[in-house]
């Protein structure tokens, strides 16, 4: 389904779970939960050139996002679209139109996102964006774009110009590859660390601004807790206990932050998980009914309800799927 060149150097596909397309992103290392079921394919658009990466992804179903960039390079986000009704918290921040994200060095970060949400992310060298800091602003790239997360919350004219330049590269589910002509050349590539760099320069760049209230602080400790809890079972009322919140408390805090009752992300994430497994999963070596208890599932007809709301289909259906 869609159409892609291997490349390298360019990618564009449309897949039916997020977790192929997760498997030909270039560049990204990504954990991805999924909380509500796609009503479209995902779709998933790359080009390279010399030095750097446009990407453009779409995802039409909700989720809570996790992941890093490649070592020795700098990525930069922001929405595809100047405006709609996307929702995006990115590292506690509402993201806008106007904002530029700066993804951290070395680092990660995390984001909630509604269904249908289309975003474009380039991915530049930091030797290309120190010489442009020097030779163009005069700065070293430290003081124009910080090392940890940076939200800019109004990138202004030169975020706008970006915008529009890097939909010619990656023009989305409606374009075609005649957007690649011209080729993604060096004068390009600098032309867009420039317009990154001014978007930074003539804007406040800041950290983003993460609540430290009762309720972040529950939320973190419960997130830690599920997380550790792999393939075994964790209740609602264990993690009241072992958060030290009433179970009021964290369910406000669940769905104050994600959008959703904690119960409903520890069985998203259960499902997530045994969709990888599934994936990579060998039809004549296992079945379901063992990989479902293995995560945690003990009610065989109620995890295939589950799993076909969450994915569109049924879980013999992704054992069974061939690798694209």
């Amino acid at each position: 389904m869609g159409d892609s060149t291997v490349d390298g150097c360019f990618i564009r596909a449309e897949f039916n779970l997020f977790e192929e397309l997760a498997t030909r992103a270039v560049g990204w290392e990504l954990d991805f939960c999924q909380f509500s079921h796609a009503n479209a394919p995902f779709f998933i658009e790359q080009i390279a050139g010399s030095s750097v990466m446009i990407s453009r992804a779409v995802l039409p179903a909700r989720f809570y996002q996790q992941g890093a960039v490649a070592p020795g390079y700098r990525t930069v986000s922001l929405l595809a679209s100047g405006s709609g009704p996307q929702s995006w918290r990115w590292c506690g921040e509402s993201v806008t139109p106007h904002s530029l994200l700066v993804m951290p060095l070395g680092g990660d970060f995390e984001s909630v996102s509604s269904a249908g949400l289309d975003t474009l992310h380039l991915t530049l060298p930091i030797r290309l964006l120190s010489d442009v800091a020097e030779s163009h602003f005069g700065q070293p790239l430290h003081r124009l774009m910080p090392d940890e997360r940076g939200f800019c919350a109004n990138g202004g004219a030169p975020l706008f110009r970006l915008r529009h330049l890097l939909q010619k590269y990656a023009p989305g589910q409606g374009g075609t590859q005649r957007a690649l002509n011209p080729p993604l050349a060096p004068p390009v590539e600098r032309e867009m660390a420039y317009m990154v760099l001014a978007c930074l320069y003539a804007s406040h760049t800041r950290e983003p601004v993460v609540p430290r209230g009762k309720r972040w602080k529950v939320l973190d400790r419960a997130l830690r807790e599920i997380a550790a809890a792999q393939g075994n079972s964790i209740s609602v009322a264990q993690l009241a206990s072992v958060t030290g919140a009433s179970r009021r408390t964290l369910e406000n805090a669940f769905r104050d932050v994600l959008g959703v009752s904690p119960a409903t992300y520890i069985k998203a994430l259960k499902l997530h998980r045994l969709n990888r497994a599934l994936l990579n999963g060998d039809a004549s070596v296992t079945g379901v009914a063992e990989l479902g208890r293995f995560h945690g599932f003990r009610h065989l007809g109620q995890l295939a309800a589950d799993y076909r709301d969450a994915f569109g289909e049924l879980p013999s259906a992704t054992l069974h799927r061939q690798p694209e």
